[in-house]
């Protein structure tokens, strides 16, 4: 029965429409051959594992001597102190090999490459962030950093010989994670580079750097002093005791810019798209004067403000004269400055920000003195 209060107060609520990327800055995809002994079920391309046991239903041996490096690198993410909500996993498909194809072990099974497996996890659209690689051999890895380096991704691996890197140190999206081969190595060990990324990622993006947290699962490697001054030149990451404490070092990837500046950064970017494209839709009109502009402007702001508050940027700083040096600072252009052909575009354009990286505290050095007196 109608109460007729439409007749005297009629309202109306629009439902809006939220945009959402898709992306997140915290989830791993782990690449490597299929089970060795598959189930009933063979696993998906590419799938999605909550726990280890679902891992293991899958068909991946992940304990024992016929483990498989997928499933020994799935236990090792879920075994970390701060444990993963999800990983996902891209298997790599086996390919048809012609009868003049030159193989040395004629029982193996032949793999695709893992660029073309990236390719497929990449089309499933799981919002992964971190590749690592598993069972992959050392030969490959190039390939996958080549893969990695165009997209919004990175990439990690592990090797043994600290005097043999297979990646080319010219890649911003790229970590290895050197393990040192010895007799006394375990397989989990290999999977060092699964470790570090899950410890790491488990930090809101800006409030971490990846350096100084010990790790679960896998031993702590015994280099020298000249090994580990080799490795930081390389550079690469590696995990040694220090004290009575295991703790990563390192934390750059192959061209040697710090990681966490590269995830911040592909986080940053992503946020202040979303923010401003939700602002466009949310709005039936923005427009193109600077009232507009200024809407725009207003989220960018909000963006790098959230920047600060994840010790990403700067906080303000003062000189030593008392003159503030900004965190961030931004500018966006006035509407009467612009041409009538980029008001009719509709396009802004111009709109700048610049801001300082918080960085992290790796070391300390303290210069003291014992007196008598002073």
């Amino acid at each position: 029965m109608s109460n007729n209060l439409s007749r005297i107060v009629d309202i109306t609520i629009e439902l809006q429409s939220v945009v959402s990327s898709g992306a997140n800055f915290d989830t791993i995809l782990i690449v490597g051959p299929g089970p060795k002994k598959p189930g009933a079920t063979p696993p998906p391309d590419v799938g999605v594992y909550y726990e280890l046991g679902e891992v293991n239903e899958a068909g991946w041996v992940s304990e024992g001597a016929d483990a498989d490096p997928v499933g020994t690198a799935a236990r090792v993410a879920f075994s970390q102190t701060t444990k993963p909500s999800q990983i996902f996993i891209a298997v790599q498909k086996p390919v048809e090999e012609t009868v003049d194809e030159a193989d040395d072990d004629p029982g193996a099974v032949k793999l695709e490459s893992p660029n073309l497996t990236l390719s497929r996890a990449e089309e499933a659209e799981t919002g992964w962030y971190v590749a690592l690689a598993a069972g992959i051999p050392e030969s490959d890895l190039e390939i996958m950093a080549e893969w990695t380096e165009s997209r919004e991704k990175i990439f990690g691996y592990a090797y043994g010989d600290p005097a043999d890197n297979p990646v080319s140190d010219i890649y911003y999206r790229t970590f290895g994670v050197c393990y040192g081969e010895t007799p006394n190595t375990i397989p989990a060990d290999r999977c060092m580079h699964v470790a570090i990324a899950v410890r790491f990622l488990s930090y809101p993006t800006g409030s971490e750097t990846w350096v100084n947290k010990s790790l679960a699962a896998v031993n702590i490697s015994k280099f020298s002093s000249t090994v580990i001054n080799s490795l930081e030149k390389d550079p690469a990451s590696y995990y040694i005791k220090i004290g009575n404490t295991g703790l990563v070092q390192g934390g750059k990837v192959r061209a040697g810019e710090w990681i966490d500046v590269i995830r911040f950064r592909d986080w940053l970017k992503n946020d202040i798209q979303l923010r401003i494209i939700n602002t466009i839709v949310k709005n039936s009109k923005i427009p193109y004067t600077d009232k507009g502009i200024g809407i725009i402007h207003n989220q960018m702001i909000a963006s790098l403000k959230e920047g600060v508050r994840r010790e990403g940027i700067a906080e303000d700083a003062y000189d030593e004269e008392g003159n503030r040096i900004p965190g961030y600072i931004t500018s966006v252009p006035l509407a009467a400055n612009l041409t009538d052909e980029q008001k009719a575009s509709r396009k802004l354009i111009d709109c700048k920000f610049s801001a300082v990286l918080a960085g992290a505290i790796h070391a300390v050095k303290v210069n003291g003195a014992l007196v008598y007196s002073y």
